[in-house]
């Protein structure tokens, strides 16, 4: 077999941006604007990112109960979205209501790899903090969800007047590495007022 040249320069062009693109794309800076979620919470969010339309909140949850803020990208790949709801539990349960959280989340997806499973105090408030990747698998009979679902996900649990409020991020794995250190900024900046 005959070789040409002008490949080896061209193979290493493409293994040197393959390396390389991730990393830089990783290293892009995302501009996050402080946002009144309610009249009593404010939190950081990607200034590229747009409020959820209903149709957007339709397309994405199966809930009869609708955030009460969702914040996605243009291309509606990444997205943070906030809820409430009304529970006996009290912050002085926040041990108990993370490990009961803990639960909720292992049985949701098939695999979950937790970054961070801990209570956190933040800006005087203590969070239940997980912090994962997750694997939902195909249904190899299913005509539409054939291919396994891998998610990388924030999520914070903090409680207020009997309320529990849960905020999370969430993006596909594979731009984990570019959304990682926003979505930790985004949730270490949370404020109830």
């Amino acid at each position: 077999m005959p070789s040409y040249p002008i490949l080896q320069p061209l193979k290493l062009l493409v293994t040197l941006v393959a390396l390389i693109l991730p990393a830089a794309l990783a290293a892009q800076e995302v501009s996050l604007v402080k946002t009144n979620v309610t009249g009593d919470i404010s939190l950081l969010v990607p200034s590229s990112f747009i409020p959820m339309g209903p149709q957007d909140i339709r397309n994405k949850f199966i809930s009869y109960r609708e955030p009460i803020a969702g914040y996605t990208s243009e291309d509606r790949s990444v997205d943070l979205v906030i809820n409430v709801s009304k529970t006996p539990w009290s912050n002085q349960d926040m041990d108990l209501l993370k490990e009961f959280y803990e639960n909720n989340i292992r049985n949701l997806f098939d695999e979950v790899n937790f970054i961070r499973n801990e209570v956190q105090e933040i800006n005087g408030r203590d969070y239940a903090v997980f912090e994962f990747t997750s694997t939902v698998k195909g249904d190899p009979n299913s005509l539409r969800n054939q291919a396994p679902v891998n998610d990388y996900r924030m999520v914070l649990y903090a409680v207020e007047d009997f309320s529990v409020y849960i905020f999370t991020f969430y993006c596909p794995t594979r731009v984990k590495d570019r959304w990682q250190s926003t979505a930790q900024k985004i949730m270490s900046n949370i404020k109830f007022n």
